[in-house]
Order: structure tokens, then sequence, then C-alpha cells
């Protein structure tokens, strides 16, 4: 079975209500460093790494159909759709996958606030290299979060702000070492 046949299948067992006009297709193509992605604009679900699990394959899928069934990242109304699907997957026999499932979602419970995370990575990349560009830090964040490099300025907000402070005390810092350098051999 395809890829195409396998999202047909998880949508008519798990999400039988959900795009019935078939609006949505699944592809495995993706600009992203990511495993899989939802576009809801587009109405793409963008698979990127194939499972040879079938439970692992089906979890990365149902996670990304939850997403374009509800909004919002992975808040109440995802981690409400996917304990949804999993007490399908109970119902038709696939244990392990509801187990998964369940799992993922006490993940994103248990899970940081990656904008804090982010903006503390920046600073500690500025700080070992004062030489880096904005566009250097930006297409970093962008692979590690899974994002588009023109979508790191709508997720991390005050990336701009947070880059142009860690530069500038990066680069104070620098100087006051090679001050200091200079006067310790002087």
């Amino acid at each position: 079975m395809n890829l195409r046949q396998h999202f047909r299948e998880i949508k008519r067992q798990l999400f039988p209500r959900w795009d019935q006009h078939n609006l949505w297709r699944v592809t495995t193509r993706s600009k992203r460093k990511v495993h899989g992605h939802c576009d809801r604009d587009r109405r793409v679900i963008e698979i990127v790494i194939q499972h040879a699990d079938p439970d692992e394959r089906d979890r990365l899928l149902i996670h990304e159909i939850c997403h374009a069934v509800a909004e919002g990242g992975h808040g109440k109304k995802w981690q409400d759709r996917m304990e949804k699907a999993a007490k399908r997957a109970d119902e038709l026999g696939r244990d392990r996958l509801a187990k998964l499932l369940r799992e993922e979602i006490v993940g994103y419970q248990e899970s940081w606030k990656p904008v804090d995370e982010a903006y503390g990575i920046v600073q500690e990349w500025l700080t070992c290299n004062p030489d880096l560009t904005l566009a250097q830090v930006k297409r970093s964040l962008a692979d590690m979060h899974g994002l588009l490099v023109t979508e790191v300025g709508k997720t991390f907000r005050r990336f701009k702000k947070v880059f142009t402070e860690a530069k500038k005390d990066a680069q104070e810092a620098r100087a006051l070492k090679a001050a200091w350098l200079k006067e310790a051999k002087g």
C-alpha cells in the first residue's frame, strides 16, 4: 500500500468525518527538516520520514492529521483529538498505536516552552561566535524547529530583538577580553 492509499485508510478508520470531500492530500516532499508537517493553507500533510514500523508510521500520520483537524499547535484541542484517535485505535485492537499516541500527548503536556529555549539558544550561539549573521542564526533556528526561514519571525516574535541584544553583548564581551589580554601582555 502506498502513502496515498494508506492516508485514505487512516482517514476512513480514525477520522471518518474529516475531509469527506478529499480536499487534503499527502506528500513525501517538504522544504522543512522535520519528520512530518501539516500545511493548513495548502491542505497538505507532509510525511518526510517513512517508518518501517506500522505503528510508528501511523502515529506520525495521525499526529499531522490532528493538526489539520484541531488548530493551535500541540495545545488542548490537538491533545483532545489525539486522545480521540487513541480511543479509536483501542477499538480497532491497535493497542500499541494507542499507547504511542497517548505517550505523545503526555510528552507535549510535559514539554518545555520552545520559544524561551530558542531565545536562549540564540544567545548561546552568539556568545560562542559573535560573528554569526542574522541570516545564519535564522536558518539554524528554522532547521532546528522545522520551520521555513520566513516563519522564524512569526513564530519567535522577539527573535530580531534577542539577536541584536545578544550580538551586541557578545561583541562587547569580545572587546573587553581583547583589551584585558592586551593589558596582560603589556
